[in-house]
């Protein structure tokens, strides 16, 4: 048991997908862009307030067609979901752009967390009824497909994010914030996927399947 364990895990850490230049891309651009326009001379508050919504708008950017694919696979208009969170996250970047305060924009992460945690939450409770809706949509696609619940991984992390927002909140230093952030976002993607493939059937890293939820 023990051997199969270690085996499990050592393949797991194997299988992390590398940070490719896509993806390191975007951390690199926001530390640049917050450096240069520090010594540029502008205010600190309002130079992290803005890279932080260019952050924000480029996560959405980045994230929205995969949602809406991932969204039509379990049904055709469910894709229209994600119009109330395009629209609610634009009107917080625009409140965080006229407010320009640091605070506010550090504990909209936090508050994202815990919604994240709650909902999480919640679908545990239903998690059968859920995961029998994706499987139905799943394997109308790919019919081989195992599809396995996330929902206490991303309730895991949306708890470490969540604390460690707060810790760096009070640092009281925009800069340490904004590295750290940036730093902890990278290893977090890697531990995510670390636990998620820990969890995942075996016979799904075989065909290239990836956790509907």
């Amino acid at each position: 048991m023990a051997q199969q364990m270690f085996a499990r895990i050592s393949s797991s850490a194997a299988s992390i997908p590398p940070l490719r230049a896509d993806i390191l891309w975007p951390f690199i651009a926001v530390l640049t862009i917050f450096v240069a326009l520090s010594l540029a001379g502008w205010d600190e508050a309002r130079v992290f307030v803005f890279v932080a919504v260019t952050a924000q708008a480029l996560v959405l950017w980045r994230n929205l067609p995969r949602a809406a694919r991932d969204l039509g696979t379990i049904s055709s208009g469910h894709a229209r979901l994600l119009v109330w969170p395009v629209v609610i996250t634009l009107g917080l970047i625009a409140v965080q752009l006229v407010l320009a305060s640091p605070l506010f924009t550090q504990r909209l992460i936090s508050a994202g967390c815990v919604f994240v945690l709650v909902v999480m939450l919640f679908g545990m409770r239903r998690e059968k009824q859920i995961m029998g809706v994706v499987m139905k949509g799943v394997r109308s696609v790919r019919p081989l497909s195992s599809p396995v619940s996330l929902m206490r991984v991303n309730a895991l992390f949306a708890t470490a994010l969540l604390c460690v927002n707060e810790m760096l909140i009070a640092s009281g230093s925009l800069t340490v914030w904004m590295s750290a952030m940036v730093v902890l976002l990278l290893i977090l993607r890697s531990a995510y996927w670390f636990v998620v493939l820990l969890v995942m059937p075996e016979d799904e890293g075989d065909d290239g399947g990836h956790p509907a939820i």
